[in-house]
């Protein structure tokens, strides 16, 4: 029974501090495993730029253009996943054509009541 309670708490610290830190590891390692010329990136130390080369144990990234820096192929924090206004529409139609087509069922508001509410509002003050 005494040794219980050490082998409950062993396997306690395993589970909440271990293991979630082996998957950060494996995470991060398949990141930088996939790393490619031209990727949007951010360092662990914060800066952003777009790989421009890319060896077995060194990144060269560009910050600004005609600023590169050579950083350790670990130092990659994340990429940088291209935003949705950037993304190709494959079938020809624009962002703003797919907008139109999806219908939204509008809540018309009142502007009386907002403009009696801000009387309200200034009244109070």
């Amino acid at each position: 029974m005494a040794l219980l309670l050490p082998v409950v708490l062993l396997g306690l610290f395993y589970v909440f501090l271990i293991l979630p830190k082996q998957r950060e590891l494996k995470r991060h390692n398949a990141l930088v495993a996939t790393l490619e010329v031209g990727d949007e990136v951010m360092t662990g130390s914060g800066f952003y730029g777009t790989l421009t080369e890319v060896t077995d144990d060194a990144v060269l990234i560009e910050l600004a253009p005609g600023l590169e820096v050579k950083l350790a192929r670990k130092a990659v924090a994340a990429k940088i996943l291209a935003r949705p206004d950037e993304v190709d529409v494959t079938d020809g139609t624009t962002d703003d054509e797919v907008l139109e087509d999806e219908t939204v069922e509008d809540e018309t508001v009142d502007d009386g009541a907002l403009e009696d509410e801000a009387v309200d509002h200034e009244a109070d003050q």
